[in-house]
């Protein structure tokens, strides 16, 4: 295969800084002795001697090719007590395409045996849990089960066989069950994960750590467009910003799992998926539909579908109950949800005394006709009373996932006003009221109406993680933040705060110095805002040092119109956060990477505690970061083993 044959894969997989290091480390590691609890039988053996590893001329679906036929990992999601999903897709390379919706029948194979296996080590030796499913193009390739009987509050290792290779060994946590002692619950948050302008360093530097019980995502999982901001990822090869094939709308569901592909093919991400369990609510980016020509293209029903195959979502009952089916079994796989199911994703995820985990959609039911709630649908609002009362009697604390901010954001002054309307949603010609016009900030009587009833029904210990703000923004919750209904040094008044929220700022898509920054750029060069261009060096020299000081005010005319707003840092620092919730209390903590080059630097940027019975984000003025007390065997180094 010739350089240029070879451009686009090498393109796509990672970036130029740590590329040769991971195919270093990735190396298949042939003739090793199979685990034998994943033993293939004959049919499987036949397969696995039929089947090409090599990619073929011209491919350039983007795929880690060194872990074929994993070529985009493995990765584990919604634990329960006895319970977890696991996912992996097998890439069968053939020169006819990578299009499972043309070509049906890679190398000749229609459908696949895979085989998975959960275990207490990571050699896969002390067998838990095992079984056997298919695979096939109708489900692009994917697989996800149901691994139930699992023993509560425990970690566990996981893998899969599939071609006559063992896929990278993942690592995962059950969730515990009522009445297990496990000290603390340690989540990492991420929100808003963009591809083109992130190298992903938070990813890694989340997969390092050995104590988390979940990773949760608000804000857009996977984007169906670049943006056209300016890019952090640095090609080899000479790059076009007009050509790559990569770098346009999302317009079909084949284009959609492509997208997955890109995202889930990147090293750094992979180590974060291999390293816990995952929980993602998906935003309005990876449901967006698609038209061209008049004539739908990609539906929302039929992203809602992608999003499940791609993920290790656990599908609620088609009802909109909110709960889930039973386990469909070792030998069966996780069935996708069709049509207006595939739209359901609202959930609670219990971790036993300490904590419920709880998913809202504030996107996909919004704005219905006739509906009292405009936000989360009357259907989905009945789902979060329920769930929340029947926590409150159980749980010392609610981790909500939401993909939009919940807290206020009231009038202030915005420099380039025009360019935060378009990127945020704010209405910057309001002179009074609320800027931010999207799901709770559009409907500001919901907010009301929810903050409200915690408060009647005395469910206060809420720790809110939401997205799509694009910065940290840590707040109190309260219905009325000025005084004598809150009392900001305190979350006190005669109302009081009912919870706390931090918006986890984002994996590269561009907050407020950055908005500024690019008017600065676009006026200098004559462009407009969703110009592309590529020239992050520059960017970053000239323009967001200039965008800084306007930046800072920007922030201190916003604390001063919204005294709730305990913590705000909307500047160029994207990273993610960390939540440790304990009996008495929870920690929360503001995390920053770099953005640019690969690195395994991070700065700890905040640390704020909320007491149980007294919610407020008090800042911790000589913070240390937090450990969980439980803690898993290091995940071996992403590789795959010929069985």
């Amino acid at each position: 295969m010739t350089h240029g044959e070879r451009r686009s894969f090498h393109v796509f997989v990672m970036t130029p800084l740590d590329r040769r290091g991971f195919l270093r480390t990735g190396t298949v590691a042939a003739g090793l002795a199979v685990t034998p609890a994943l033993a293939p039988n004959r049919a499987e053996a036949r397969a696995a001697r039929r089947y090409r590893r090599s990619l073929p001329a011209g491919w350039t679906y983007p795929v880690a090719e060194e872990l074929l036929p994993f070529g985009h990992g493995v990765m584990s999601g919604d634990p329960l007590a006895d319970r977890v999903i696991l996912w992996t897709r097998l890439t069968i390379p053939d020169r006819r395409g990578w299009d499972a919706s043309v070509v049906r029948d890679p190398q000749g194979f229609r459908r696949v045996t895979v085989r998975w296996v959960v275990a207490r080590d990571p050699g896969l030796r002390r067998v838990v849990r095992r079984g056997r499913v298919t695979t096939s193009a109708a489900r692009d390739w994917t697989v996800k089960v149901d691994a139930d009987r699992l023993p509560s509050a425990t970690t566990l290792y996981y893998a899969f066989e599939a071609l006559g290779w063992r896929s990278p060994v993942g690592r995962t946590r059950t969730a515990p069950a009522p009445g297990d002692d496990v000290g603390s619950l340690t989540i990492a948050h991420f929100a808003c994960t963009s591809w083109w302008h992130d190298v992903f360093n938070s990813f890694a530097r989340v997969a390092e750590r050995d104590d988390l019980d979940l990773i949760t995502h608000a804000g857009d999982h996977v984007y169906d467009n670049s943006g056209g901001h300016p890019a952090s990822r640095v090609w080899a090869d000479q790059w076009s910003w007009d050509t790559d094939v990569d770098n346009a709308d999302v317009r079909t569901p084949a284009e959609l799992r492509r997208r997955y592909a890109l995202y889930y093919a990147d090293p750094q991400l992979m180590a974060a998926h291999h390293a816990a369990p995952w929980a993602i609510m998906a935003d309005q980016h990876d449901y967006d539909p698609s038209t061209t020509d008049g004539v739908t293209t990609l539906s929302t029903e039929q992203a809602g579908r992608v999003f499940f195959e791609w993920t290790p979502v656990r599908p609620p009952l088609p009802d909109g109950s909110g709960r889930f089916p039973a386990s469909p079994g070792p030998r069966r796989q996780v069935p996708l949800p069709r049509g207006e199911a595939s739209l359901l994703s609202y959930r609670v995820l219990p971790f036993g005394d300490l904590a419920d985990v709880v998913l809202l959609d504030v996107r996909r039911f919004a704005g219905r006709d006739g509906e009292v709630s405009q936000v989360l649908g009357d259907r989905q609002w009945a789902w979060l009373e329920r769930t929340l009362l029947e926590s409150r009697d159980r749980a010392a604390f609610r981790v909500v996932v939401n993909q939009v901010n919940l807290g206020q954001l009231r009038a202030f002054n915005l420099p380039a006003a025009s360019a935060f309307a378009q990127a945020f949603g704010m209405d910057p010609n309001a002179p009074q009221g609320e800027l931010y016009t999207t799901a709770w900030g559009g409907q500001p009587a919901e907010r009301t109406r929810l903050l409200s009833w915690l408060r009647e029904q005395g469910i206060l210990d809420n720790v809110v993680l939401s997205g799509d703000s694009h910065g940290f923004f840590g707040n109190d919750l309260v219905e009325d933040p000025q005084l004598p209904a809150y009392e900001p040094l305190t979350g006190g008044g005669t109302l009081g705060a009912v919870g706390v929220e931090m918006v986890g700022s984002t994996a590269g898509r561009p907050g407020g110095q950055d908005v500024i920054a690019e008017e600065l750029y676009f006026a200098a060069v004559g462009g407009s805002r969703g110009a592309a261009f590529a020239d992050a060096e520059g960017f970053d020299a000239q323009y967001r040092p200039a965008a800084l000081a306007p930046t800072l005010a920007l922030e201190t005319a916003a604390r001063v119109a919204n005294p709730h707003l305990r913590y705000f840092n909307w500047r160029a620092d994207y990273g993610h956060t960390i939540v440790s919730v304990q009996p008495d209390q929870a920690v929360i903590e503001c995390w920053s990477t770099p953005q640019r080059v690969v690195a395994t630097d991070q700065t700890l940027l905040a640390q704020h505690t909320t007491a149980r019975g007294a919610p407020h984000l008090a800042p911790v003025l000589s913070p240390s970061p937090v450990t969980g007390p439980r803690r898993g065997r290091r995940v071996p180094r992403p590789r795959v083993r010929r069985a």
